[in-house]
């Protein structure tokens, strides 16, 4: 749930950043998206799930909930990269 709501966020984010640089604001609400939520999915199934069933198993309840949620940070870490290292350098028609 919470990632999903993140992920909105993040697309609006992007959208509204590339809006304002006069780029393709609904291509980069979708890289948004996608550089959110790739490396979430990626993480919680191949990291996160196996650690958290190990976890359960241990009946290490907050360890396991802090690793699951996880996913969420390295989402949020990528999307900030792309946005620092490309979003945020692109320069609107004015300015060229």
């Amino acid at each position: 749930m919470f990632g999903g709501i993140i992920s909105i966020l993040i697309a609006i984010w992007f959208y509204r950043e590339a809006e304002s640089k006069k780029a393709p604001a609904f291509q980069w609400a979708f890289v948004g998206f996608i550089t959110y939520y790739l490396p979430n999915l990626i993480w919680t199934f191949w990291v996160a799930k196996p650690t958290v069933i190990k976890l359960h198993a241990q009946n290490a309840g907050l360890s396991a909930t802090l690793i699951g949620h996880s996913g969420i940070l390295l989402g949020l870490v990528c999307a900030g990269l792309i946005w620092l290292q490309v979003l945020r350098k692109l320069k609107s028609p004015e300015a060229q």
